[in-house]
């Protein structure tokens, strides 16, 4: 295998701290989210955060409208990650819906940080095109998986369910108890929101293992 030349290597080093620096400025975007909502989303507190100057937003994000968009997918990739290692389960729909719920309730997709996060950054998706579009991507396969694995075990029971349907109520009771979770967690654990999901799964399905 031939080798790299010098000026190959500097340019992979460079990619490379380009890199770490984008995610650095996203980790820092973040904790600011966490902490002070869309009100502490500026370019000031962000830099302050991580460290470097302001204009180094502006270099690697043109501007806070990019790096919004670049944390909005950052946060959402854990969804469809959620939505991947479920399908990627072995065995029929029954461990496959369990690990999509197993996930949706665990850090780090489940843990104050983040769900404080998705607070600020949710009431931004309805007025953001290019958070639109990221909340819709992301959506698409966590909505697929749930649905495929209900859509399964429906099948194998012939309980008359949509999959689709059911999948979109359980995403929305999930989002509703991270809310609520958030806000005041004496209200609702992780267990109990978790076993609210698997009392509409089987209302509808009957029983499943958990």
């Amino acid at each position: 295998m031939p080798r790299k030349t010098v000026s190959q290597q500097l340019r992979r080093h460079s990619r490379q701290t380009a890199d770490a620096r984008r995610r650095s400025l996203i980790d820092a975007a973040i904790r600011c989210l966490s902490r002070g909502g869309i009100a502490g989303f500026t370019i000031d507190r962000i830099s302050l955060e991580a460290g470097v100057s302001r204009g180094l937003i502006n270099h690697h994000f043109n501007g806070i409208g990019g790096l919004m968009a670049a944390v909005y997918g950052a946060m959402t990739a854990s969804m469809r990650s959620a939505g991947q290692a479920a399908l990627a389960v072995e065995g029929g729909g029954e461990p496959k819906l369990s690990a999509v719920i197993d996930i949706m309730f665990a850090p780090p997709v489940f843990s104050k940080s983040s769900l404080r996060a998705w607070l600020a950054l949710w009431g931004e998706v309805a007025v953001n095109p290019s958070l639109k579009a990221a909340h819709r991507a992301s959506y698409a396969g966590y909505h697929e998986a749930m649905a495929r694995a209900i859509g399964e075990i429906a099948g194998l029971r012939a309980a008359p369910v949509d999959g689709g349907e059911l999948a979109t109520i359980c995403i929305a009771l999930i989002d509703g108890l991270w809310i609520e979770w958030c806000l005041e967690s004496g209200v609702v654990s992780r267990q109990s929101a978790r076993d609210a999901v698997y009392g509409v799964l089987e209302a509808r399905l009957g029983p499943l293992q958990r």
